[in-house]
Protein backbone atom coordinates (compact mmCIF):
# COMPACT_ATOMS: atom_id res chain seq x y z
CA UNK A 1 0.00 0.00 0.00
CA UNK A 2 1.04 3.78 -0.47
CA UNK A 3 -0.02 6.62 1.60
CA UNK A 4 -2.12 7.55 -1.24
CA UNK A 5 -3.79 4.55 -0.96
CA UNK A 6 -4.38 4.86 2.69
CA UNK A 7 -5.71 8.30 1.94
CA UNK A 8 -8.06 7.25 -0.01
CA UNK A 9 -9.30 4.53 1.79
CA UNK A 10 -9.37 5.99 5.58
CA UNK A 11 -12.88 7.82 6.14
CA UNK A 12 -11.63 11.30 6.00
CA UNK A 13 -8.18 10.59 4.53
CA UNK A 14 -5.72 11.77 5.95
CA UNK A 15 -7.62 15.51 5.97
CA UNK A 16 -6.23 16.72 10.38
CA UNK A 17 -4.50 13.46 11.14
CA UNK A 18 -2.41 13.87 14.11
CA UNK A 19 0.98 11.77 14.93
CA UNK A 20 0.69 10.59 18.43
CA UNK A 21 4.11 8.70 18.37
CA UNK A 22 6.84 7.98 16.28
CA UNK A 23 9.34 4.70 16.47
CA UNK A 24 11.91 4.09 14.21
CA UNK A 25 13.56 1.10 14.14
CA UNK A 26 16.34 0.12 12.55
CA UNK A 27 16.77 -3.42 12.60
CA UNK A 28 13.85 -3.91 11.12
CA UNK A 29 13.77 -1.12 8.98
CA UNK A 30 10.32 -0.07 9.88
CA UNK A 31 8.68 3.68 11.65
CA UNK A 32 5.96 2.67 12.74
CA UNK A 33 3.52 6.02 13.22
CA UNK A 34 0.76 6.27 16.43
CA UNK A 35 -1.81 8.38 14.30
CA UNK A 36 -5.37 9.61 15.27
CA UNK A 37 -7.32 9.61 12.69
CA UNK A 38 -10.71 12.17 11.69
CA UNK A 39 -13.47 9.61 11.23
CA UNK A 40 -16.59 11.83 11.77
CA UNK A 41 -17.55 13.21 8.23
CA UNK A 42 -19.39 16.94 7.21
CA UNK A 43 -22.84 15.29 7.44
CA UNK A 44 -22.62 14.48 11.12
CA UNK A 45 -23.47 15.56 14.24
CA UNK A 46 -21.52 18.92 15.32
CA UNK A 47 -20.53 16.45 18.37
CA UNK A 48 -19.18 13.96 16.02
CA UNK A 49 -17.65 15.88 13.30
CA UNK A 50 -14.49 15.76 14.57
CA UNK A 51 -14.13 12.20 16.19
CA UNK A 52 -10.83 10.77 16.14
CA UNK A 53 -9.69 7.02 16.24
CA UNK A 54 -5.94 5.91 16.99
CA UNK A 55 -4.14 3.95 14.53
CA UNK A 56 -1.12 2.79 13.48
CA UNK A 57 0.70 3.27 9.80
CA UNK A 58 3.86 0.94 9.61
CA UNK A 59 5.66 1.95 7.28
CA UNK A 60 7.68 -0.95 6.21
CA UNK A 61 11.65 -1.56 4.14
CA UNK A 62 12.71 1.92 5.25
CA UNK A 63 15.86 3.30 3.79
CA UNK A 64 15.67 6.25 5.53
CA UNK A 65 13.99 8.62 8.08
CA UNK A 66 15.50 12.10 7.78
CA UNK A 67 13.25 15.43 10.26
CA UNK A 68 14.32 18.05 9.03
CA UNK A 69 15.27 20.56 12.30
CA UNK A 70 11.79 22.27 13.71
CA UNK A 71 11.68 25.95 12.84
CA UNK A 72 12.58 28.16 15.61
CA UNK A 73 9.85 29.90 16.26
CA UNK A 74 7.09 26.99 15.77
CA UNK A 75 5.59 25.58 18.28
CA UNK A 76 8.24 22.09 18.62
CA UNK A 77 8.26 23.11 22.03
CA UNK A 78 5.16 22.38 23.29
CA UNK A 79 4.41 18.10 24.31
CA UNK A 80 1.27 16.64 22.54
CA UNK A 81 0.52 15.04 19.00
CA UNK A 82 1.69 17.06 15.75
CA UNK A 83 -0.20 17.42 13.01
CA UNK A 84 0.72 16.54 9.51
CA UNK A 85 -0.05 16.78 5.80
CA UNK A 86 1.95 13.73 3.45
CA UNK A 87 3.40 14.86 -0.17
CA UNK A 88 5.23 12.90 -2.15
CA UNK A 89 9.11 13.62 -1.84
CA UNK A 90 9.89 17.36 -4.11
CA UNK A 91 12.73 16.88 -6.61
CA UNK A 92 15.63 17.74 -5.29
CA UNK A 93 15.36 17.01 -1.68
CA UNK A 94 17.72 13.86 -2.85
CA UNK A 95 20.94 14.22 -4.31
CA UNK A 96 20.45 12.22 -7.85
CA UNK A 97 23.11 9.81 -6.99
CA UNK A 98 21.09 8.65 -3.48
CA UNK A 99 17.39 8.40 -5.27
CA UNK A 100 19.44 6.22 -8.24
CA UNK A 101 20.74 3.82 -5.09
CA UNK A 102 16.97 2.91 -4.41
CA UNK A 103 15.59 0.17 -5.47
CA UNK A 104 12.23 0.30 -8.39
CA UNK A 105 9.14 1.80 -7.09
CA UNK A 106 10.49 2.91 -3.86
CA UNK A 107 8.59 5.22 -1.81
CA UNK A 108 9.51 9.12 -1.66
CA UNK A 109 7.30 10.89 1.10
CA UNK A 110 7.68 14.26 3.18
CA UNK A 111 5.35 14.74 5.92
CA UNK A 112 5.20 18.53 6.75
CA UNK A 113 5.09 18.66 10.41
CA UNK A 114 2.55 21.80 10.70
CA UNK A 115 3.63 22.18 14.04
CA UNK A 116 6.96 22.48 13.93
CA UNK A 117 7.00 24.45 9.79
CA UNK A 118 9.59 21.66 8.27
CA UNK A 119 9.23 18.36 7.39
CA UNK A 120 10.68 14.62 7.74
CA UNK A 121 11.46 12.60 4.81
CA UNK A 122 10.62 8.75 4.34
CA UNK A 123 12.11 6.19 1.58
CA UNK A 124 10.73 2.96 1.96
CA UNK A 125 9.48 0.02 0.28
CA UNK A 126 5.55 0.31 1.27
CA UNK A 127 2.69 1.00 4.08
CA UNK A 128 0.02 -0.81 6.21
CA UNK A 129 -2.16 0.52 8.53
CA UNK A 130 -3.90 -0.71 11.13
CA UNK A 131 -6.48 0.49 13.95
CA UNK A 132 -5.36 0.44 16.91
CA UNK A 133 -8.50 0.75 19.19
CA UNK A 134 -11.73 -0.75 18.54
CA UNK A 135 -14.31 1.63 17.15
CA UNK A 136 -16.69 3.57 19.39
CA UNK A 137 -20.16 3.70 18.64
CA UNK A 138 -21.54 6.98 17.46
CA UNK A 139 -23.49 9.31 19.38
CA UNK A 140 -27.22 10.17 17.57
Amino acid sequence: MTLEELDQILPQGLHDAQIRTMTHDYERATVNLGVSIVVGSPGEPISNRLRYRNGEILIHRVHFFAPEIPHPESAFRSPGSICFQVYPMEVGVLPDEMASAFPPNTLCYSLFILDWDSSIHIAAGDVSFSWSEPEEPQAS
